[in-house]
């Protein structure tokens, strides 16, 4: 027996086994919530670029920090994430340049809408004066021609004013969290701060809940979704155990820790 020999195959023997629990350690870390400093933290199917690794979220759901706010991509527009709910998987989100200028004209009608969105229009150029209960948009106005914002253009009519009068139109959806009571608070507000009230989306991605609350966080790895738990990753839950291992490595390092040991216990005989 080669006493020399034996130490050092026994250290090979542990660093190649020591990674595999390292790693799956450090996926579990990788993935905890991140935040960009104002707005909601950010996990599964979210990811933040530079700061989650890839396998902590969805590709669709990329962000990044912009002035300490999470903006998400969506149809080449960018969006500020307000809020999200991971329990009904929704966000509430408002474009991005409605908080980068100081006079917001939306001139794109929004693709992003559901029925529970109520319409806020915008009505640009026109020839009459803006009627009662609107939002004047002083930035867009000239001596002759008016612009300004309105909740539901069939209230605009209501109002004997003509929408003819107005050379273009743009609607953006906004929610009201409380839609039963009156407009008067919102009246109070100013345009540019409704326009950032924003309006909420769904995602359809596997629920995250019962990894959680097992301890686990959520990912996606080789096309399939895992649940990092501090032991490893599995398929569902860190309960269950269907322990998924090391996929990177299990084959390599089992292979070639295989091959050690056979040396280490030839080198003992």
């Amino acid at each position: 027996m080669d006493f020399k020999r034996t130490p050092f195959l026994f250290i090979i023997f542990f660093i190649i086994l020591t990674p595999q629990t390292l790693s799956s350690h450090e996926k579990f870390e990788a993935c905890a919530p991140k935040s960009c400093g104002k707005g909601p933290n950010i996990s599964y199917p979210f990811r933040v670029a530079h700061s989650h690794s890839p396998f902590c979220g969805l590709p669709t759901f990329d962000i990044t920090c912009r002035h300490e706010y999470p903006v998400i991509k969506i149809s080449e527009e960018d969006y500020i994430i307000r809020e999200i709910s991971y329990q009904t998987h929704s966000f509430l989100v408002a474009y991005a340049a409605f908080y980068d200028l100081k006079c917001p004209t939306p001139q794109m009608p929004c693709g992003l809408r559901t029925p529970d969105h109520i319409g806020f229009f915008f009505f640009y150029n026109c020839t009459s004066l803006p009627p009662k209960f609107s939002y004047p948009i002083h930035c867009s106005n000239t001596p002759k021609l008016h612009s300004f914002a309105a909740f539901h253009d069939g209230f605009v009519e209501l109002m004997n004013f003509s929408v003819d009068s107005c050379q273009s139109s743009v609607e953006v959806p906004i929610d009201i969290p409380n839609q039963d009571d009156d407009f008067s608070g919102l009246l109070r507000k100013s345009y540019s701060d409704v326009l950032k009230m924003g309006f909420t989306l769904n995602w359809s991605a596997q629920n995250c809940s019962n990894c959680e609350t097992s301890g686990g966080r959520c990912g996606f790895e080789s096309n399939e979704f895992v649940c990092y738990c501090p032991d490893g990753p599995h398929l569902q839950t860190c309960k269950q155990g269907n322990f998924l291992g090391n996929k990177s490595c299990s084959g390599s390092c089992s292979n070639l820790s295989s091959v050690l040991l056979f040396l280490l216990i030839n080198n003992l005989s």
